[in-house]
């Protein structure tokens, strides 16, 4: 006879699918601060290169 399919985790699943979560969200949050910090240092160089045109 084939059992029924738990439809509760267990502890160690939720937790697990608790820490993969945190996981995620982290890296995430990591991405987006690189790609502002790239984008602002994007944005200084043109500004100087922009500051340097104007001074000419």
């Amino acid at each position: 006879m084939v059992s029924r399919i738990r439809r509760t985790l267990t502890v160690q699943e939720r937790a697990a699918a608790f820490e993969h979560t945190n996981k995620v969200a982290a890296d995430a949050a990591g991405e987006e601060c690189r790609a502002r910090e790239e984008k602002t240092e994007r944005l200084k160089t043109l500004r100087l290169a922009e500051d340097k045109n104007a001074s000419r």
